[in-house]
């Protein structure tokens, strides 16, 4: 199986045919995709005529308006643009579960490397521009955003090679993206967000305050939604915290309160600083998972 085939299958990729993902916000780019700059000049869109100020090109003017008032106008434009777009990959240990040994469903880590697949394969086919970061404590790996079609290709070689180990720290990854990025776009975070809520605020803030549109996909596998374990159960830190044996009947109910707490905080600083939010669980097929958010954030 090739690389690609291996995060691409058939009909996830019919699927993206079907499907976009566009920017909210006024983004800035370099080049003709779907998206609107908000930088003026002359393009395919007229926008106004505003009175003519020395220094404006004279091929500029509209003669046609001269001729009837005596006044000289100039056309402005919406230039069309490319979005640019950052997938921000957790890859620290906590993505490395996938549930018992011989389970079905994929390590959190795999289902996010599709979905990050499947997001540049949606955006490249736009016409926009992909880079790709992968972050631990901080920001490793490093893949400029660029369009065409060898994009895709340099995105997938860099997951396959890499792997979930380590501790994660999101909020210092938004920053160290922040400081990079330069020209505002579409930021997206592929992560479980096991992280103190608010770090992650703060990390949204920076990216806020510098323009970028903000979207948080959170990964998680079922167990850590249901806590299904009914044995005593030897649990191993991923990050570097110590292993524990408890009575799942014991701590369910506490664990379960604390998650759903944590996802509501998370939630609630996504909402704060106006970046969407949106989970995904391993054992929901990536297409129809996809399908849902993409056409819900359509609706909307």
């Amino acid at each position: 199986m090739s690389l690609i085939g291996r995060f691409l299958d058939p009909n996830l990729i019919e699927r993206l045919q079907q499907l976009q993902l566009s920017a909210r916000g006024v983004v800035e780019g370099s080049t003709v995709g779907w998206h609107k700059s908000p930088m003026r000049g002359p393009s395919v869109e007229f926008r106004q005529h505003r009175s003519y100020v020395p220094g404006d090109e004279p091929r500029r003017l509209d003669w046609r308006v001269l001729g009837r008032t005596d006044r000289p106008y100039v056309k402005e434009y919406d230039q069309e643009t490319n979005v640019r777009c950052l997938l921000l990959l957790d890859c620290s240990g906590s993505m490395a579960y996938g549930g018992a040994a011989g389970a079905s469903p994929p390590t959190k880590f795999d289902y996010a490397c599709r979905l990050t697949a499947a997001l540049t394969y949606l955006m490249l086919a736009q016409t926009e521009s992909v880079g790709l970061a992968l972050f631990r404590q901080r920001i490793g790996r490093w893949l400029s955003p660029r369009s065409g079609t060898g994009q895709l290709a340099r995105v997938i070689d860099v997951l396959e090679r890499t792997g979930p180990k380590g501790r994660s720290s999101p909020a210092a990854a938004m920053r160290d993206a922040a400081g990079r990025l330069g020209r505002r776009g579409l930021v997206i975070m592929v992560s479980d967000f096991f992280a103190p809520a608010r770090e992650l605020a703060d990390g949204l803030a920076v990216l806020k305050h510098d323009r970028h549109e903000v979207i948080c996909l959170r990964v998680v596998h079922r167990d850590e939604v249901t806590f299904p374990f009914q044995r005593w159960s030897h649990l191993r830190g991923l990050e570097g915290e110590a292993a524990v044996m408890c009575e799942p009947a014991l701590v369910r109910r506490r664990y379960l309160e604390n998650f759903q707490e944590h996802e509501q905080a998370v939630q609630a600083a996504c909402s704060a600083w106006h970046s969407e939010y949106q989970s995904f669980v391993t054992d929901q097929p990536l297409a129809e998972a996809m399908t849902r958010f993409l056409s819900r954030r359509a609706g909307r």
